[in-house]
């Protein structure tokens, strides 16, 4: 087949974009394929480009005095530097194009092109603007076959393409769609509602033996490569340190530095070679730790990227990665060891031997069945709608706009039952009950705790045997274990069953809420009655916590001065592992989803009132009817199409942070507040000045309320 590549492989700064390209063009052509790759631009518009970049990341400072003067010499200096370094690294760069076949993209049909593969590499991060998603999406591309192989899109989601039609119909066009890394795939399974294998980079599909390997840097005897964009001051320190000990070289290909002893300009195809030559590596960069991998290097890489600890993760290669706290003797320790040949290369061979066999078995599979795109099979959800009760009194006691009580009133006005999570009776944990059991007051208002179902499930099928309509209320995963009885067991029953989530940041162990309780009765010598974690005592806006004591007396808390809620909403480090995860937020099981609506006062300025506004996100036709009939008591909006984007952000899960683990651990082992003082930044950086500021803000509050009227 004649195959066209559309991919990075003239970025004259990254050596890893031209050799996963020049990989991708040797495996196919090793089964027998002749490979072009498309230009994006023409080759004297490359190295102009890279220079306007230099100007506008060193911009000259203009204004008067010395000091400003000498600024400006520094930039200019800067500039010149690496404009200067540009045409090295172009003229290197214009040696490795020779060894491919480069068309323009109006060339596409002249010669015969019968499959586009798009990638790999991160040519579909939103985040990148150096990337144009435009051509790299290749909607441009019509009537011919399209493959993207390893494409990754970085740190994207879902919710930041959902205002880029194009993009969505570009992919629906491509019929094979193999991502890099999870974070791609999640995203191709949002769009496509197709789950595909994460293959390798085409780097590890060619495997060491693919490169051919030359003398490069045998010229400077006994060296240590350093390859990263950028270093910090400890990061220079410990190599310095380690190579002077050591009697090594630093040499840096192609990327200035301070402390290299050489920097050396040379074509990407020389880099394999300039690792394997190396008496050792540091790098912070993909494709920098991939050959030093490959070629069984003393080597060791700080993972800035995702992408860079996924790799180490795939290949369980963890002696040679770094933590951002690392010591010195970390860093000697790791660069001291080779890496495992034996281990490395089965796990090396194993993730090729997979991609492999995907891949070739994807090309078959377009070769069989010729053009058949993959369509955009993105299930957005029925309707966005934003709104609030018209009941003051009820909106004022709920944790945004009143939804839950108006949904469950249309359930409860019909004779039927409604669930939702309230404290017990010792306020030890939080549960499940019904209106049978409770008053639907007691279920309003956030409980930011795991909250235990018990037989809830059971009660529920037991109502709709009686005949009666069941609204349920609880986190995503709760709704979507529902949904599973509702469509199998239950299936007779659904048009009595209606399930509702609402936005979930994750949920907190009971364990700890029970210590934060007992933390805070041994502190203030009273029994606690009940928590309100969202009180509007302040309005909408300021988080606030409210204790009410079994005395009567009553104390309301700033969240961030509380350890409890500052932990759960600034650090994230108590939620269940499994929340930073999650599979049910993005897919939705519910009929309806309602959460805060925080961008309000970006779409409607008449809502910013402080007193609270919901997102409402309607999943089903059975949502669509229940919200129909409460519509006469709600003020409701539908969202228009350009605005989606903002409120579907609010559906990205948690970041897990490392320290999560920490916490548990010390939590378990010496108790609430010492997991609090050593792993949360509540107490930490909290000086003299920064309690000032604290009691300053909550004074102002303190005043604003008393003095309002």
């Amino acid at each position: 087949m004649k195959i066209a590549i559309v991919t990075v492989y003239d970025s004259i700064v990254n050596f890893g974009s031209f050799l996963q390209a020049y990989a991708m063009s040797q495996v196919l052509e090793s089964r027998g394929h002749e490979v072009f790759f498309v230009r994006r631009m023409p080759n004297d518009e490359i190295l102009k480009r890279f220079n306007r970049l230099a100007k506008i990341q060193n911009g000259v400072f203009s204004k008067n005095g010395i000091k400003a003067k000498l600024l400006s010499q520094r930039s200019k200096y800067v500039i010149q530097r690496e404009m200067d370094a540009n045409k090295n690294r172009y003229k290197c760069s214009l040696s490795d194009w020779e060894s491919i076949k480069i068309i323009n993209p109006d060339e596409i049909e002249d010669h015969g092109i019968q499959l586009v593969i798009c990638g790999s590499d991160e040519i579909w991060n939103i985040h990148n603007k150096d990337i144009d998603l435009d051509f790299y999406s290749c909607g441009w591309i019509k009537g011919i076959p399209k493959l993207a192989y390893a494409i990754s899109s970085g740190n994207s989601r879902t919710s930041e393409y959902l205002n880029d039609s194009e993009f969505f119909n570009a992919v629906g066009d491509f019929c094979k769609i193999l991502p890099r890394d999870q974070m791609t795939q999640s995203l191709i399974t949002d769009i496509t509602n197709i789950k595909e294998l994460i293959v390798c980079d085409p780097t590890l599909l060619l495997g060491q033996n693919g490169f051919t390997l030359t003398n490069a840097g045998k010229e400077f005897g006994k060296y240590m490569l350093v390859y990263s964009y950028f270093l910090t001051k400890k990061e220079k320190r410990f190599i310095k340190k380690y190579a002077k000990n050591n009697g090594l070289k630093i040499i840096s290909p192609c990327i200035y530095s301070s402390i290299a002893d050489e920097v050396v300009y040379t074509s990407a195809l020389d880099f394999p070679s300039l690792v394997f030559n190396a008496e050792c590596v540091y790098t912070t960069t993909f494709h920098g730790t991939i050959f030093s991998l490959m070629f069984a290097k003393r080597f060791c890489s700080l993972p800035r990227l995702p992408k860079v600890a996924n790799l180490f993760e795939q290949l369980e290669a963890y002696n040679h990665e770094l933590n951002l706290n690392f010591s010195y003797d970390d860093f000697c320790t790791a660069l001291d060891k080779f890496a495992d040949r034996k281990e490395i290369g089965e796990g090396l061979n194993k993730l090729k031997a997979t991609s492999e066999h995907i891949l070739w078995k994807a090309i078959k599979e377009i070769e069989n069945n010729g053009y058949v795109p993959l369509g955009n099979r993105y299930e957005s959800h029925c309707k966005h709608l934003y709104g609030y009760t018209k009941q003051n009194d009820i909106r004022s006691k709920s944790s945004s706009g009143g939804m839950f009580y108006e949904l469950s009133r249309v359930i409860l006005e019909d004779n039927g039952v409604v669930f939702g999570a309230c404290y017990d009776k010792e306020m030890h944990q939080v549960v499940h009950k019904s209106t049978e059991e409770t008053s639907i007051e007691n279920m309003l208002k956030s409980k930011y705790v795991e909250s235990k179902l018990g037989d809830t499930y059971k009660q529920i099928e037991t109502y709709l045997k009686d005949g009666k309509k069941v609204l349920f209320c609880g986190t995503p995963c709760q709704a979507a274990g529902l949904y599973n009885l509702k469509t199998k067991k239950w299936s007779r029953y659904k048009n009595q069953l209606f399930i509702l989530d609402f936005l979930c940041e994750g949920v907190p162990s009971y364990k700890v809420f029970q210590e934060y309780i007992k933390d805070r009765e041994n502190k203030s010598k009273k029994e606690i009655e009940t928590i309100v974690f969202r009180s509007k005592s302040y309005g909408w806006n300021v988080h606030c916590m409210k204790i009410q004591y079994k005395d009567g007396t009553s104390r309301i808390i700033p969240s961030f001065a509380d350890s409890y809620m500052h932990t759960f909403i600034m650090d994230l480090t108590i939620n269940r592992r499994s929340c930073y995860a999650c599979p049910f937020r993005k897919k939705k099981y519910s009929d309806v989803t309602i959460g805060d609506f925080w961008n309000v006062s970006n779409i409607d300025k008449s809502c910013v009132d402080n007193k609270g506004v919901s997102a409402i996100f309607v999943n089903s036709e059975a949502g669509n009817t229940l919200i129909e009939k409460a519509r006469k008591n709600l003020y409701i909006k539908e969202l228009e199409d350009g605005d989606i984007f903002q409120m579907e952000q609010q559906l990205d899960t948690s970041l897990y942070l490392d320290k999560r683990n920490n916490f548990y651990t010390e939590f378990l082992n010496n108790g609430y507040e010492s997991a609090i003082r050593k792993y949360s930044t509540y107490f930490q950086n909290r000086g003299i000045v920064d309690k000032l500021k604290l009691i300053k803000r909550w004074t102002n509050l303190e005043y604003k309320r008393k003095f309002k009227n």
